[in-house]
């Protein structure tokens, strides 16, 4: 039996960072301290946008690394690469998707301004409706397998 192509644990930290990368990403917005969330003992943290952003960042870093090793697995296979099934394409697509709304979201921040004042809400909007495509995405085919055998 083959190796298999991506290890269990890279799936498992990719969860992780996509789950912590959900909460912090809820934080950027006031809804933890609006709906008395950060009160509770122990999650004063989700109320502190100073923490929430730089979790967020670090997060968002982790998983650009895992997502840029998973496709330098998938290629460095060459001619014996697997297929990627249609909840695959739909996953790198997703993956791709929030990635790139999140980096050029971080140059933006930075002196590398790209979209204009008024677009930012709209790059926003759009990171935000990607992710809850991909929470979507995930309650519908999540365990579906992203490769197909090998050739």
């Amino acid at each position: 039996m083959p190796k298999p192509l991506f290890p269990v644990w890279q799936k498992r930290l990719t969860l992780v960072a996509a789950l912590g990368l959900a909460l912090t990403g809820m934080g950027q917005m006031p809804i933890f301290s609006r709906y008395y969330i950060a009160d509770l003992p122990g999650l004063g943290w989700l109320g502190n946008y100073q923490i929430t952003a730089a979790l967020h960042l670090a997060l968002g870093a982790a998983l650009v690394f895992l997502l840029t090793s998973y496709a330098a697995s998938w290629l460095a296979v060459g001619a014996t690469r697997p297929r990627l099934t249609t909840a695959g394409k739909w996953r790198v697509a997703l993956y791709a998707a929030i990635a790139l709304t999140g980096v050029v979201r971080v140059m933006q921040n930075g002196s590398w301004a790209m979209v204009g004042p008024m677009q930012v809400r709209y790059l926003d909007w759009l990171h935000l409706g990607l992710a809850m495509g991909l929470l979507a995405f995930a309650m519908a085919a999540g365990r579906k397998a992203a490769v197909a055998g090998r050739k």
